[in-house]
């Protein structure tokens, strides 16, 4: 039965509308109703719904749409059981389980909505240890609601994530392993695309395409293209042609300058701080990237350079367009010549990875790649 947030992000949709032009197999008139007595929706003597403007409406909207946005179940974030929720891990962080949340069912879902998201970032699984993502949805929540307990996210050392991950099996390459779609729709999604892992998995296994823009679905299949670029290559040395056909099939069809270099300095939106390499230098520093990715010889020098290389190449920034996309694949190129698991990032960790990348003050390589690192690892224990 669909709740009257489900009736509510509909009526947002298509307002002005009738209750019959909303997409729903199951009477709603008591959604509605209960829309219209809490001052969400007002209608009109002929039947016509349309959404109220408030404070509250703007709180609930602002949820719906970076959910839908998302492709998460906005439903989580409405739990009578959030509040209580956000404060006890607050205040438990490392400790995931507590019994105050373990012992209750409709607790214990939300609590694993956010480690299957990546808002809680596992290292350990038993006892369940890890920490809680700062985020702007938790803020958001935790200012509406009045909680006053903060969040402070705990990671483990580089010498005890590193030791972890070490301990992973080595993974051979399966283009059919649900983990492929789920980095092909991550770095889509941090890209802007609405293209869910279930619909990827769809699209590119099955030809089935989703109702979603042609640009979103041409991005995945794109990415789909790069990956297998990049596996049919794992074992030769980075090039800049490498590095150029990679970004030519990130932008096929989306960008006129798929594949070439920018003739004109980038910037980064909403971060004047980033500097990037002037384009005269974009060949020579290139060059020298290629130089030290193809010096990695060892499983522990892949790790302790992975955020070197993605920062490297993000603050070379050589290509017109899809360069974080492009970073991404070189870090994963990295992590499956050296059989470790991909880097899968949802979103969750946008934010942070964000943070640490692109809308980042300072250049911190170590303490991006602790970050990755921990990603990785709990993408082994959420799974398990």
């Amino acid at each position: 039965m669909p709740t009257k947030y489900d009736v509510f992000a509909e009526i947002f949709e298509k307002a002005p509308c009738k209750p019959k032009d909303l997409e729903f197999k199951t009477p709603i008139y008591a959604q509605v109703n209960s829309l219209i007595s809490q001052g969400w929706v007002k209608k009109t003597k002929q039947g016509i719904l349309n959404p109220i403007k408030n404070k509250e409406t703007e709180f609930i909207f602002s949820i719906l749409k970076w959910s839908l946005k998302n492709n998460l179940n906005y439903n989580f974030w409405f739990s009578e059981n959030l509040p209580n929720i956000l404060r006890v891990l607050s205040k438990s962080i490392p400790k995931i389980n507590p019994k105050a949340l373990s012992n209750n069912k409709k607790k214990q879902e939300i609590v694993n909505f956010f480690e299957d998201n990546q808002f809680l970032v596992l290292w350990k699984r038993k006892p369940k240890l890890g920490t809680l993502l700062n985020h702007s949805l938790f803020d958001l929540i935790m200012e509406k609601k009045g909680i006053k307990e903060k969040i402070n996210e705990k990671y483990l050392s580089y010498i005890e994530i590193n030791k972890e991950i070490l301990k992973i099996s080595k993974k051979e390459i399966n283009p059919f392993d649900i983990k492929i779609f789920e980095f092909l729709a991550g770095s889509a999604q941090l890209e802007g695309s609405t293209v869910s892992i279930g619909e990827t998995v769809d699209l590119i296994l099955k030809s089935i395409y989703p109702d979603k823009p042609n640009e979103d679905i041409q991005m995945v299949k794109n990415l789909n293209e790069s990956l297998h670029f990049i596996i049919d290559n794992l074992d030769k040395d980075l090039t800049i042609d490498s590095l150029k056909e990679i970004n030519k099939r990130c932008l096929f069809s989306l960008h006129k300058g798929a594949g070439e270099f920018k003739k004109t300095q980038n910037k980064i939106l909403g971060n004047p701080n980033f500097k990037t390499t002037s384009p005269e230098k974009v060949v020579n520093e290139l060059e020298k990237f290629c130089e030290g990715f193809n010096k990695i010889k060892t499983r522990e020098e892949c790790l302790k350079q992975l955020g070197f290389i993605h920062n490297q190449h993000q603050r070379i920034h050589p290509f017109v367009d899809g360069n974080s996309r492009t970073t991404r694949f070189l870090v994963n190129w990295l992590l499956m010549k050296f059989k470790f698991p991909l880097l899968i990032i949802k979103p969750g960790a946008f934010e942070k990875y964000m943070s640490l990348t692109k809308l980042s003050t300072r250049r911190d390589d170590d303490n991006l790649r602790d970050f990755l690192l921990h990603l990785i690892l709990h993408e082994e224990l959420v799974n398990r």
